[in-house]
């Protein structure tokens, strides 16, 4: 598959992805660290606010698009499958935490609110999420990983439009993060079967 088939792909996976973080799967507790709250309600005192269909939803998404193209071309088998999927949700399910859990301390330490310290926020946890599938990509199958994870991170600065614009940033940030991230991903991903 060529850049611009994972660019298709991971749009459509996006677009997909999008959709789905409006789904009411409920809410479970937020991990509390050093007594401050990860989730996404994080001013609230119970630490409640891990909306499940945004930690769960766009990594399993987007695992089971691009593991299932790789399957049906015949370069990913079941194991390698499934631990791709696995990956790819444990990776949003992380960037997606951390980027909650890094925007209020980043605001407070550069003494700033708004965009800012969310696309920092952003760019951190998407290099690590994002990492975290590009390094399970390396072991599964040793893709070329080092564009996906500065892609990750790159994408990441796009954060901010998710509060600002809650429908349509949703529907940009999932479509152009999930398209960069596959086509960066591809281009590493070996050829041979």
């Amino acid at each position: 598959m060529r850049p611009k088939g994972y660019l298709a792909l991971g749009a459509v996976a996006g677009a997909v992805s999008a959709a789905a973080v409006f789904l009411p799967l409920g809410d479970a507790p937020a991990p509390k660290v050093l007594g401050y709250c990860f989730g996404i309600d994080a001013p609230s005192p119970r630490c409640d606010g891990i909306e499940l269909s945004f930690y769960l939803l766009p990594g399993l998404i987007f695992g089971v698009a691009f593991a299932g193209i790789e399957t049906w071309r015949g370069r990913l088998g079941p194991p390698g499958t499934i631990a791709f999927v696995v990956a790819s949700v444990i990776g949003n399910a992380l960037a997606t935490t951390l980027c909650v859990g890094l925007t209020f301390p980043l605001s407070a330490l550069l003494g700033i609110d708004g965009d800012l310290p969310a696309a920092l926020a952003g760019a951190i946890s998407g290099a690590i999420g994002g990492g975290l599938l590009s390094v399970a990509a390396k072991l599964i199958r040793r893709a070329r990983v080092w564009r996906s994870v500065v892609a990750a991170a790159g994408l990441g600065l796009l954060v901010p439009l998710v509060p600002e614009w809650p429908v349509g940033g949703s529907f940009v940030f999932y479509i152009v993060w999930q398209a960069g991230y596959a086509a960066a991903l591809g281009v590493g991903w070996p050829r041979e079967t």
